[in-house]
């Protein structure tokens, strides 16, 4: 491989130590790394799962993913709901600081508490090498918010996020420069190959069967027998394990299609399938909502339907329509039509609903078998619904049926990124 000719910039890839667990500690003026705390969706429900916690917390094996049950009850340990709202300001807030360093199209934000930069143009007006600017960063974020920030550099993207990944967040800097000569020691090293970024435990398992074992034989590999396996992504994989990337953070991708989805993990089984159709019908307006505010249509509904672990594991299935829409009395037949058709009857836990194959919404032929001023109600009735949430708040306005005991729209309105905000 022949380095010389691939791009080398200077790409950081900054992420914030147990983001959501240290901004909670700073609202109560503790110190994220001398404090116990973990994060979880519902303090008063003893199933829930933990959101974060602290390094100390992590320490004593209470990582993301563990139930609150788990959580010893001591004294020295903190256990709080999560605070949505402060956790965006604060991610917005670090973004803000980020940009003193580089022009909005040189940076990219991968989730609330990771992000991306090109330094390869402004790297001069601020230090002399990548790590100076990075020791920089890190120490501006922590003088203005008390939040630690690791940082991985490497010459593309790929070594970049994976440095940050298997160095700097494991050593007392907080910060690890990869550069293209360090792929033979450092990057083949990564063992087993599912912890390679990009490679999950069932293209492991595909790999082994072609008698690859470690990342140095998946970059030796023929290309040509990778893409007869996994197609384009084999040619991928290849290049992935050789260090190579070619993507920028300043070519914005443009879709050409986009999905618009919301699911939802019910407090108890469902057995009735009226209270579930109710359910289904305040996901779809949520869905049908966003739809509306993009200005856009869907044609292909897709269901979701998750049983009781303790019964089955529930069917996933999608149905197109005659014709594009936004107007949940549209879609929402469909979705009814999909679940009686594929239903067993077994206790339903979780739901989802995603409606795709979408384009820009434009004025509509009417058929001659419908009232077409009675259509032109349902949109004006819909807009005003959707002008009066958003000047109000979503519950301002809801239907009658959500105020049965069942409903859990109200609840899920409170929510911010699915948890309390």
């Amino acid at each position: 491989m022949d380095y010389k000719q691939l791009p080398n910039r200077v790409i950081m890839c900054i992420d914030m130590k147990s983001f959501f667990a240290s901004v909670s500690c700073v609202i109560r003026r503790l110190d994220p790394l001398k404090t116990k705390l973990a994060v979880v969706g519902d303090t008063k429900r003893s199933g829930s799962i933990v959101l974060a916690s602290t390094p100390l917390l992590k320490k004593e094996g209470i990582q993301t993913g563990c139930r609150h049950l788990d959580i010893p009850k001591r004294k020295d340990i903190y256990v709080v709901n999560p605070s949505m709202e402060r956790y965006v300001k604060a991610s917005n807030y670090i973004s803000s600081l980020i940009l003193q360093y580089v022009a909005p199209e040189d940076f990219h934000a991968y989730s609330i508490d990771e992000l991306f930069i090109d330094a390869t143009a402004s790297l001069h007006l601020f230090a002399r090498t990548p790590d100076e600017l990075a020791h920089k960063i890190i120490h501006e974020i922590y003088q203005k918010t008390r939040l630690v920030a690791t940082i991985g550099i490497g010459p593309n993207l790929l070594l970049a996020k994976i440095s940050l990944d298997h160095e700097a967040k494991h050593n007392s800097a907080g910060v690890a420069y990869w550069r293209y000569e360090d792929i033979p020691f450092k990057l083949w090293s990564i063992h087993p190959m599912k912890n390679f970024w990009g490679i999950s435990s069932a293209t492991e398992k595909r790999l082994n069967r072609l008698g690859i074992y470690t990342i140095k034989e998946l970059a030796l590999s023929p290309k040509e027998m990778l893409k007869k396996e996994f197609g384009v992504l084999g040619e991928e994989l290849h290049q992935h394990a050789n260090g190579v990337d070619y993507s920028r953070i300043s070519e914005i991708y443009i879709p050409r299609s986009r999905s618009f989805g919301k699911s939802q993990i019910l407090f108890r089984n469902y057995t009735n399938r009226k209270e579930i159709e109710l359910l289904l019908l305040e996901l779809l307006d949520n869905i049908c909502f966003r739809l509306r505010m993009h200005q856009v249509v869907a044609q292909t509904v897709h269901l979701y339907i998750g049983y009781s672990t303790q019964r089955g594991r529930g069917f996933s299935r999608q149905k197109k329509m005659v014709r594009a829409s936004n107007l949940s009395q549209d879609i929402s037949p469909y979705c009814l039509t999909i679940l009686h058709t594929y239903d067993n009857g077994m206790p339903i836990r979780s739901i989802g609903i995603s409606l795709s194959n979408t384009s820009i919404q434009q004025e509509e032929q009417m058929s001659l078998f419908e009232d077409s001023n009675q259509r032109e109600k349902a949109y004006a009735l819909a807009k005003t619904i959707d002008e009066i949430r958003l000047r109000y708040g979503k519950n301002s306005l809801l239907r009658a049926s959500s105020s049965l005991d069942y409903s859990t729209v109200r609840y899920r309105n409170s929510l911010m990124g699915g948890h309390k905000a």
